[in-house]
């Protein structure tokens, strides 16, 4: 039996839809939830927050992670069901930007970014001592953990994902233009390989060509 409501299981199904490999894995499932649910909180009012939980990794929609945990089979069918039955409940740029950065970022940097949310460092001391099952509550959802949603907001606003090719490389994240995407090579690749691997690179990683076919980094 699958526990998800509908809210959460159609923005599950978006995820498959959309960002398949990023719903593969179960922490950027989690993070897309709660950037959706924050970003509707702050825009319209209507984030909905119901069956969260603290984990050391941040938080953590309960119920979804049951059902994607231990009745995996019968969630992504309910997922696809319920996206196919009303895909028009989901805000499309709401869910593209939760896309974007679940996707320009490793799991790790997406932990780091939810532990700065009131939401969950109002917990911090209980969830880090080993406590399970500890509620969060929307009301510790603060003026100062808007202000960082709305500062995604602004860090990546509709033309900038919608003209961007994401480039993952060795847990890197490279961003390009997609004007510039198309022109890169296999010696381009090879040279992104050998950034990732031995350069202390920050995601998300900007890269530019110049006139000449010259990487630059930002």
């Amino acid at each position: 039996m699958i526990h998800t409501d509908t809210r959460k299981l159609q923005l599950a199904g978006w995820l498959k839809e959309h960002g398949n490999v990023e719903y593969q894995s179960p922490l950027k499932l989690q993070k897309f939830l709660l950037l959706y649910e924050a970003f509707a909180k702050v825009d319209k009012g209507d984030g909905d927050f119901s069956h969260l939980k603290g984990y050391k990794r941040g938080p953590v929609f309960s119920q979804i992670w049951g059902d994607y945990t231990y009745e995996r089979a019968a969630f992504d069918r309910a997922a696809e069901k319920a996206f196919e039955a009303d895909e028009g409940s989901i805000d499309e740029e709401q869910a593209k930007r939760s896309l974007f950065i679940v996707s320009i970022l490793s799991e790790n940097e997406l932990s780091d970014l939810t532990h700065q949310l009131d939401l969950w460092k109002t917990k911090e001391n209980r969830i880090m001592q080993g406590e399970q099952q500890v509620e969060l509550e929307e009301e510790d959802f603060s003026q100062d953990d808007a202000k960082l949603v709305a500062l995604l907001e602004a860090m990546y606003p509709n033309d900038l994902i919608e003209n961007t090719r994401i480039v993952p490389l060795d847990n890197h994240y490279f961003l390009f233009s997609k004007q510039d995407a198309a022109r890169l090579t296999e010696q381009h690749y090879d040279t992104l390989g050998e950034l990732a691997e031995k350069e202390q690179l920050h995601n998300p990683v900007y890269v530019e060509l110049d006139e000449e076919g010259r990487l630059i980094v930002d």
